[in-house]
């Protein structure tokens, strides 16, 4: 009876043993879902699905690796302390638009999609990233009213607004933020769209190297 009740003893402390096994094995696993990186890769996948061309594949490694997502690595995504702080995809060509998703990026501190051929309108999870200092969305063809929460980002140094389509009326809020160092919004373009070259366009305007407005004008032909 002793022999059989101690048996049923070590069964039940190996079961005990595999169940807190398992109870770590998933909290690591969710702690490694919830990591900064990961869910700043999975925003930025949901960014690369809204675009609608991406004629030099920029973003073509911009995806999960074996279970892993890894935005450090990927082109134009730059990190600091494994936080994502950069993203520059200027002089791209790429077609699309913006999301909520960038609500996720709350490390940000520079957004470069200068010349390329995003529209729609600027996602208000732009305006509350607090650690924001460079956003340059000039040479697109973004429309809308542009989210009056920038009036106050305090961390914001560069605006560049110039050469899109319509942005509407620009809240008082962003012409009182006294820190900017720039400020750049052409107003004489602001609701003049026909005028405006674009990347999706036989010209384009030449803000980077020439190389590179030339490689833009040469596919496009």
């Amino acid at each position: 009876m002793y022999g059989l009740w101690g048996f049923e003893r070590l069964k039940l402390r190996m079961m005990v043993v595999m169940l807190l096994m398992l109870v770590l094995s998933l909290f690591e696993q969710n702690m490694s879902f919830s990591s900064p990186l990961n869910s700043e890769g999975l925003a930025l996948l949901r960014f690369k699905q809204r675009m609608v061309s991406d004629p030099f594949g920029a973003l073509s490694n911009w995806k999960e690796i074996d279970g892993e997502i890894d935005p450090c690595s990927w082109f134009g995504v730059e990190c600091s302390d494994e936080k994502v702080v950069i993203l520059n995809l200027k002089d791209l060509c790429l077609v699309g638009n913006l999301g909520p998703e960038f609500g996720k990026l709350e490390n940000l501190k520079s957004i470069i999609l200068r010349n390329n051929s995003f529209s729609g309108s600027i996602p208000q999870e732009i305006g509350e990233l607090k650690e924001l200092e460079v956003l340059d969305l000039g040479f697109n063809n973004f429309s809308g009213p542009f989210p009056s929460d920038f009036g106050n980002n305090l961390s914001l140094t560069t605006l560049l607004l110039d050469n899109n389509e319509f942005l509407g009326n620009l809240a008082p809020e962003i012409y009182e933020v006294k820190m900017l160092s720039e400020f750049q919004v052409d107003e004489n373009r602001l609701t003049d769209a026909a005028t405006i070259p674009s990347c999706k366009s036989s010209g384009f305007p030449c803000i980077a190297s020439i190389s590179d407005c030339y490689s833009c004008h040469m596919m496009n032909e």
